[in-house]
């Protein structure tokens, strides 16, 4: 069994790589061996590496325990995005695009996403949607201790027959998504669909598949970043030290 360790100096070694990565020129081939085409967003490949760049927002060369307990060499910190409001809005433009053009005909009332960071871009969508198709943004809670959400939404804030897009900010195995979209149809709702920022499952997980298949899907990135549970970790058996998702710096 692998136990994620929270050695200081391993940190700080972590911190002072990517600072030198950043800045020099070795970050431009890293960011694009990652980023792949995407189906439904208007920003590209550019746009995406710009986003990641400024933000500083993947490490590499790492070893980390993302929340859904597997493993990664590669790791996205959405967090590091998220304080920036001029790429939130970037992000958000793209989104409220596609809601205006998929839901156009049978528009939907509102976006379900968890009380996270993922919220800055619920809002923001909502705003820029807001002359042409208010949306309510209803939150599930977030336990920034656990990685996980809740189900809990305010009484009457999902009613029956209502169409909803859920919204989170990444995602893995599209557990997160799937549990946001049963929130919304076990309060009586209708889930016309799902957004993300990233997707990084790397076409591991046939849930991500299956909810793709089934649903409306926008991800804004597309991102190489290969999970592994931890009895299959190449990392864990080379001992590479394993730092929590929580444990992940801002650069």
């Amino acid at each position: 069994m692998s136990v994620t360790v929270t050695d200081e100096q391993a940190v700080t070694e972590l911190i002072h790589r990517h600072r030198a990565l950043y800045d020099g020129p070795a970050i431009e081939p890293r960011l694009k061996s990652i980023i792949r085409d995407v189906p439904h967003s208007k920003l590209s490949d550019w746009d995406v590496h710009r986003i990641l760049r400024s933000s500083r927002a993947v490490f590499f060369d790492t070893h980390v325990e993302v929340a859904s307990g597997h493993h990664t060499g590669t790791y996205l910190r959405f967090e590091s995005i998220a304080r920036f409001s001029q790429l939130v809005t970037l992000i958000a433009r793209d989104m409220a695009d596609w809601i205006r053009q998929t839901y156009e005909k049978d528009p939907v009332v509102g976006l379900v996403t968890t009380a996270s960071d993922a919220q800055a871009l619920a809002e923001r969508v909502a705003d820029l949607l807001h002359e042409k198709m208010r949306l309510r943004v209803v939150l599930t809670p977030f336990n920034r201790e656990t990685g996980k959400i809740g189900t809990e939404v305010i009484a009457g804030a999902i009613r029956a027959g209502e169409r909803f897009v859920v919204l989170n900010d990444v995602t893995t195995r599209g557990n997160c998504v799937g549990k946001l979209g049963k929130v919304v149809t076990e309060h009586g709702g209708v889930l016309a669909g799902m957004m993300v920022f990233a997707r990084r499952d790397s076409g591991q997980f046939p849930l991500m598949d299956e909810l793709t298949a089934k649903f409306p899907f926008y991800y804004t990135a597309d991102l190489n970043m290969p999970q592994w549970e931890p009895a299959g970790c190449p990392l864990c058996k080379a001992k590479k030290p394993l730092l929590s998702w929580r444990d992940m710096p801002e650069l």
